[in-house]
């Protein structure tokens, strides 16, 4: 007769498994998070921008100060598409390994949750952008 003990076999170890490829909790509140401090100083900045040296309103929205949130939404929205397409390749990753059985599906939810997040941290931040183009800032 075999003693029980909960210590896993070695035919329980997950194939191939990295610390990356869990899905941690953080990346559901990461992207947002990132997102809304990015918002906040930007409305900020340009607000501080616009008391201490406002631009030209002759010069419409082609001015230093729209250009610079432009810049500036571009490097964020690049980053946050960037972790969400690093999210997907987790969820795919997870996927092909709990069809083997190796993971359960906590890590799959996570990763597939953080896609969505980040994607919609990467949008939000193109769209409250949009207005840089298209306005006037301080006027």
């Amino acid at each position: 007769m075999k003693p029980h003990t909960d210590a896993p076999g070695p035919a329980s170890e997950p194939a191939a498994s990295t610390a990356g490829d869990q899905g941690h909790a953080w990346h559901l509140v990461l992207g947002l998070t990132l997102w809304f401090i990015w918002f906040c100083a930007t409305y900020g900045g340009v607000a501080v921008a616009c008391a201490v040296a406002p631009p030209s309103p002759a010069l419409g929205p082609l001015n230093w100060l729209n250009a610079t949130v432009l810049v500036l939404a571009a490097a964020c929205t690049c980053a946050f598409g960037f972790a969400a397409w690093f999210s997907a390749r987790a969820a795919r990753r997870l996927t092909i390994a709990g069809a083997t059985g190796a993971t359960g599906a906590g890590p799959r939810f996570i990763s597939r949750s953080a896609t969505a997040l980040y994607a919609t941290a990467a949008l939000s931040t193109a769209l409250v952008a949009l207005p840089a183009v298209l306005l006037t800032p301080c006027a």
